[in-house]
């Protein structure tokens, strides 16, 4: 232990070695999975649920989305520790001999970690808890290595809390009082066949308002060093979502195979990526449109939309207004229309204003009663006709610019069936910071980032055929 320890001085956050292989595929379950045929859930309860844990998500991301000097932390957070633990899970394989665990996949975070013994105060999980002492390959990351400095901030361990003093001790903090705490370390990990040696990960002892019980961690898959993308210097990775309510796995791709079908499609949206340094760790976009069937929001609380509408002549630009900020990406600046791609968030939440300028124009297109009291919580609803379902009813498409290219995303990409309400709801939240791109707009599609390039790309697939 002591000469790993000492090696641990000079290593790299992105240290690991790798097989020689090109691309590591995995399944990737929905974390109700287990509990739909346990405990019989309907689709419109496995739709509730989400909802939920997305607004409880919403409530753990929005500290991390202030500057700096505006959070009250020991360490800032990497990783939500909210009933919101994540919507999709993994399978990995920890240490030597290999423990087996269950981590949610997050986009909008960067750490990989999980639960450890001695749990002095940890949350009820399913698998059993990681025990580092029984790993022959696990060691402690010390508090003055490079590696503990890519946390923002960190202290050594005091008496009691190591069997090393002078480890990497994490504690992350979130709204809700929801915390969790640890020493940093190595140790290897297993994706399927393939083992990592030296990955960093966080060995939590202490966890208050854990995520549900199927998960018994998080893996990152953020843009910075700690993530796991960046650990195994993955360049592109892709993941492939079927509907909330289908139980079908998903699919997530690491490595060149990512681009494999998308090089191929030819209907492909490619969105660049904003390299901003306000939120280093997040895949965020410049939202600069939006349009509600072939009608485009002016945005006119504030900037000018840059993009045309779509299916226009390019350089036709759309109704001009004034504005000006500070580009805080949090609802006053030129970037204030930004949005974080988040995978582990049911729905979409808009910023205020463009989301009660959207609520006017679907109020004026969808020629429908408004309702209320919404049994999936949703905000906006139409009452559907006595025995008409969604399906059959006219709903237009919404359509989002990203820095003058369109996505367009259909009528079951936006709406859901509220059939214990009679209702067809929208699949978007309002919120007062940065917009959020869920995963329910993302369902039945490719979606794959070229970390080198710094583009996302979508293609529309039926992600239940994707292997």
């Amino acid at each position: 232990m002591p000469l790993l320890f000492l090696f641990l001085l000079v290593l790299p956050a992105h240290y690991c070695l790798p097989v020689p292989r090109q691309s590591y595929h995995l399944d990737i379950a929905r974390v109700d999975a287990s509990d739909t045929e346990s405990l019989n859930l309907t689709d419109h309860e496995l739709l509730r649920r989400a909802i939920q844990r997305s607004r409880d998500r919403l409530a753990s991301i929005a500290p991390r989305l202030l500057p700096t000097s505006s959070r009250n932390k020991v360490v800032v957070a990497e990783a939500p520790v909210l009933s919101a633990g994540g919507e999709y899970l993994v399978k990995l394989g920890l240490g030597t001999p290999q423990h087996c665990f269950t981590a949610a996949i997050d986009t909008a975070s960067d750490l990989i970690w999980t639960q450890c013994q001695p749990c002095v105060k940890c949350y009820k999980q399913l698998d059993p808890v990681f025990n580092p002492v029984a790993s022959t390959s696990y060691a402690v990351v010390p508090c003055n290595s490079d590696t503990c400095d890519e946390l923002d901030t960190h202290r050594c361990a005091r008496d009691g809390d190591s069997d090393d003093e002078d480890a990497c001790q994490y504690t992350y903090s979130y709204g809700g009082n929801a915390t969790t705490r640890g020493i940093l370390a190595v140790d290897r990990l297993a994706i399927g066949d393939d083992v990592f040696r030296g990955v960093v990960f966080g060995c939590s002892s202490s966890s208050v308002g854990g995520p549900p019980p199927q998960v018994s961690g998080v893996v990152g898959l953020g843009r910075g060093a700690l993530s796991l993308v960046s650990q195994l210097s993955v360049r592109r990775f892709m993941y492939c979502l079927p509907p909330p309510v289908s139980r079908s796995a998903g699919r997530l791709v690491l490595g060149a195979d990512a681009a494999a079908t998308v090089r191929n499609a030819s209907e492909r949206v490619v969105v660049p990526m904003s390299t901003g340094s306000r939120y280093p760790s997040y895949y965020y976009l410049n939202l600069d449109g939006i349009s509600i069937g072939d009608r485009a929001m002016s945005f006119r609380s504030r900037n000018r939309m840059n993009a045309t509408t779509p299916g226009t002549a390019a350089g036709a630009p759309a109704s001009p207004v004034s504005g000006s900020g500070d580009g805080d990406g949090s609802g006053t600046g030129p970037d204030a229309y930004g949005m974080i791609i988040d995978i582990a968030s049911t729905i979409t939440f808009l910023e205020e204003s463009l989301y009660e300028e959207m609520v006017d124009d679907l109020e004026e297109e969808i020629r429908l009663p408004r309702g209320s009291g919404s049994d999936l919580g949703l905000d906006l609803c139409f009452i559907l006709p006595e025995g008409v379902p969604m399906s059959r009813v006219y709903a237009p498409p919404v359509s989002l610019a990203f820095e003058g290219v369109w996505l367009r995303l259909d009528k079951e990409q936006m709406f859901v069936e509220d059939r214990a309400s009679g209702m067809m709801c929208l699949m978007v939240g309002k919120t007062d910071g940065v917009s959020i791109l869920g995963n329910y707009q993302q369902q039945n599609m490719q979606v794959m980032y070229n970390l080198r390039r710094g583009r996302i790309t979508f293609i529309k697939t039926a992600c239940e055929s994707v292997r």
